[in-house]
């Protein structure tokens, strides 16, 4: 597997010019009859031609299929060993995806210089639409001293760049107890008050997952 992944690289970098560290990776299933299936893959195919990209076959997909669920595991590895790690993730138009995905980064970072410590901030793109798509960002630092207090810190700067930027609050983690105290902020005072009638209406007494939304 290493000389494998050494070769495409060499390839990729020799022969077709790619800066590595500048590239992504795109993962494209497929759904629909076969007739349908087959449209989609030529659509595909066109669409990487005409902007110079390149198909590597299904392994890397295949690979994510078996590895997906391990990954949650390595927070556990992370912990052990005396750092913190979690996911944030958000959604936002595609003309202003850049601005957002910028000022999480150096939200981020800012983070991780005013605890100094030494950390790390990565995003793919997990989900996209017409309108527009999700990034999807993981985060990891070396706690120095307290690491829930440190975690809120990184937590709460990556979710306040979320709504400074006009993205939302989350994309499919919903809300919950820990981003309740952004959700005014996300769909304004008069949402929260709709969404109080409506608890109001269908649920008087609170008593489906109480306090998870407000």
């Amino acid at each position: 597997d290493k000389l494998q992944s050494a070769a495409l690289k060499a390839y990729l970098r020799h022969r077709r010019g790619f800066d590595i560290d500048q590239m992504c990776l795109a993962f494209i299933g497929y759904e629909g009859s076969e007739h349908h299936v087959a449209t989609q893959r030529r659509a595909v195919g066109k669409l990487l031609k005409r902007h110079g990209g390149l198909c590597v076959g299904s392994g890397p997909g295949v690979l994510y299929d078996q590895k997906k669920f391990d990954i949650p595991y390595i927070r556990d590895f992370l912990l052990d060993r005396g750092a913190a790690g979690d996911v944030s993730e958000t959604a936002t138009t595609w003309s202003d995806l850049q601005t957002l995905y910028d000022a999480v980064i150096t939200a981020a970072q800012a983070a991780f210089a005013q605890l100094r410590v030494m950390g790390y901030v990565m995003c793919h793109l997990s989900h996209s639409y017409h309108a527009g798509a999700c990034l999807y960002f993981t985060f990891a630092f070396k706690a120095s001293r307290d690491m829930l207090a440190e975690y809120e810190v990184v937590k709460a700067a990556i979710q306040q760049a979320f709504v400074d930027n006009g993205a939302t609050l989350s994309h499919h983690h919903a809300v919950g107890t820990e981003h309740a105290e952004w959700l005014e902020e996300d769909i304004s005072p008069p949402g929260v008050v709709m969404l109080n009638a409506l608890f109001d209406g269908t649920d008087p007494g609170r008593h489906l997952n109480p306090g998870k939304i407000v």
